[in-house]
């Protein structure tokens, strides 16, 4: 599912401010359209949440995988510039409802000893759709000719998730209250707790002050990841490459690729290096990465020099994802997963939505050069927390499950 939701996703990207200037010439509003879906999985994060909870996770997973399957063809029939933006807009909600379940889910099936690893393989397998995405949207287009066919490729790739959402899932909400995954926050059930403060409070001080602490971490880490690849692969660096670096779009296009494919190598060993020396031993060189390559591809290198820092911000940014999400299964509540998973997504979506306008005002007032050193900076501060991270998460769980029996 995660192979098939990135690939239809990836194949119409590159064309939806294409198709926004056809429909109305002004790259400010096509900007819009293409942010606007961050506006619709943030609204929406902070409900999906509860429902997950309450509902279950395959009922309310596959509802938003519907909404994104109609919204992506309505996208590609759009008469009007106001008709896309709706669209879009739409497309964002079915999208957030289904990235908080299928964390959700991950979540409930993993383990201390495998989450790294299942989180490595999901995003290795993203990582191969963003890859093929585009190629196969671009290839598309331009045997048929028609700049819509790369929208209806997207509304297939979510058929087939919902089809696998109906047939093939299970529901995995039984399995936050079993034995065998993480702990429970709390005794409690999860109808009585009100808030994450009233689950901790039967808890000590120090593991109160940890687990609240490693909440705020997931979503400093969702952030940052979201805000790389929102800004910098979305926006500063195509315009960098282009207008700086002086190379030609044919050459865009690999450099956008390497990124991938830095992920894509990352992403299987960085799922097994988490499960076997902990989330530090990914979220420390991943951050150091995204901050050194940052660092020198505002040096305005050649073209071999900016695959090579291309390849190694992809990397890096899979190395902290990997490292969040695990850590994020590390720490998360039974019985309040979905609000869990819900909220921290919602940091994501946030990047996204107001990290292209804050990083593009920064690269206008004092050059490109000052964007990348801006994002470079968040993620050098964010090497501390890696360490923190590893020692919280252990912590939690060792506490937890003595508390449990």
């Amino acid at each position: 599912m995660s192979f098939s939701w990135t690939l239809g996703m990836w194949a119409a990207v590159p064309v939806i401010p294409i198709l926004s200037l056809r429909l109305n010439e002004n790259i400010a509003l096509a900007g819009l359209v293409v942010s606007i879906g961050g506006g619709g999985r943030f609204i929406v994060s902070y409900i999906t949440g509860p429902l997950l909870d309450r509902l279950g996770r395959r009922g309310v997973g596959t509802v938003g995988v519907f909404i994104r399957m109609v919204f992506s063809f309505l996208e590609g029939i759009s008469p009007t510039y106001v008709a896309l933006l709706g669209f879009r807009f739409g497309s964002g909600i079915g999208t957030s409802i289904w990235g908080a379940a299928q964390q959700t889910m991950i979540a409930d099936v993993a383990t201390p000893e495998d989450r790294g690893r299942i989180t490595g393989r999901k995003q290795g397998f993203q990582q191969i759709g963003a890859i093929v995405g585009p190629v196969l949207g671009g290839a598309a287009w331009a045997i048929t000719g028609d700049i819509r066919v790369p929208f209806f490729i997207n509304g297939f790739s979510k058929l087939a998730c919902l089809l696998t959402m109906l047939f093939v899932m299970v529901e995995t909400r039984h399995l936050s209250a079993a034995a065998g995954t993480n702990p429970p926050m709390t005794q409690r059930p999860a109808k009585e707790s009100r808030s994450l403060h009233s689950r901790f409070s039967a808890m000590s001080n120090g593991i109160a002050a940890l687990a609240a602490t490693g909440f705020l971490y997931v979503m400093i880490g969702m952030f940052a990841v979201n805000l790389l690849r929102a800004t910098v692969q979305d926006l500063v660096l195509p315009v960098y490459v282009e207008e700086v670096l002086g190379l030609a779009e044919s050459q865009l296009g690999i450099i956008i690729a390497a990124m991938g494919v830095g992920g894509l190598i990352m992403s299987f060993g960085g799922g097994w290096a988490t499960d076997r020396w902990g989330v530090q031993a990914v979220l420390v060189p991943g951050t150091l990465m995204a901050a050194g390559g940052l660092l020198l591809t505002a040096q305005e290198p050649g073209l071999v020099g900016m695959v090579l820092l291309a390849t190694t911000l992809g990397a890096a940014a899979s190395l902290v994802m990997i490292g969040t999400q695990a850590f994020a299964i590390d720490v998360s509540p039974r019985g309040a997963r979905g609000r869990f998973f819900g909220q921290t997504q919602a940091a994501g979506h946030f990047a996204t939505l107001v990290g292209p306008f804050a990083i593009g005002g920064i690269a206008d007032l004092f050059g490109l050069a000052a964007a990348f050193y801006t994002i470079g900076g968040i993620f050098l501060l964010m090497t501390p927390m890696g360490v923190i991270m590893g020692f919280i998460g252990p912590r939690f769980r060792q506490s937890e499950h003595a508390h449990h029996h």
